[in-house]
């Protein structure tokens, strides 16, 4: 359907199968749409009862097209979101292919997740989310500054005291195997209580204190 070159994340693509179903790719992986929606719709699920019925305020760092977003608003209608994504070309063919702009109570801001955690201070009135996505993957790359001891803090800043994180790893091959279970021992020094689960290609991470 279209392919654009972003200073961020290189070649984008987005595609569009016989039964009209869209999918954007980022270094071969898929970004929104496809294997993203079946990722996110099981993980959702991991939301544990008696936190999902406190989800009003959800932060996802790394929004991409919405697919994440999308699928949160029809579990949490009443929710409020804040979606944060630094690449605005991804942004852009998420309104005009996924509905990005359609999502009620979202508000997207362009910028870098991290930079924002590390700065928490300076949107405070923005704390207390109940959900909170860590999706920061540019192709098949986690930035090592999301495994740092000062980003899982800031998280925890402002995240709300019951709230939930959820990390999302791939898993498809030794070296990101490797990778995810060495990140499963840094987060726990900071969240006592966590949960791993594997769906397709991927480890999704519940943490929570």
């Amino acid at each position: 359907m279209e392919r654009v070159v972003s200073s961020i994340n290189g070649e984008i693509l987005v595609t569009e199968d016989l039964f009209g179903r869209r999918e954007m790719k980022v270094g071969g992986v898929s970004q929104s749409g496809g294997l993203v929606e079946k990722l996110w719709d099981k993980g959702l699920k991991e939301v544990p009862r008696r936190q999902g019925t406190k989800v009003k305020k959800v932060l996802v760092l790394g929004l991409g097209g919405g697919t994440v977003a999308k699928l949160i608003q029809e579990k949490f209608p009443d929710c409020s979101m804040i979606g944060i994504e630094i690449d605005p070309r991804v942004i852009e063919l998420g309104r005009k292919y996924f509905g990005l702009g359609e999502i009620p109570n979202l508000e997207i801001d362009i910028g870098n997740a991290i930079d924002l955690i590390h700065n928490s201070s300076l949107w405070l009135h923005h704390s207390n989310f109940d959900l909170i996505i860590v999706d920061l993957y540019l192709g098949q790359e986690f930035p090592k500054e999301a495994e740092r001891d000062e980003f899982l803090k800031g998280l925890k800043k402002v995240m709300a005291k019951d709230g939930l994180v959820i990390f999302n790893r791939l898993y498809f091959n030794k070296e990101h195997q490797s990778a995810a279970a060495q990140f499963v021992t840094k987060a726990q020094k900071h969240f006592p209580c966590l949960k791993t689960r594997e769906v397709a290609y991927n480890w999704l991470l519940l943490a929570s204190l």
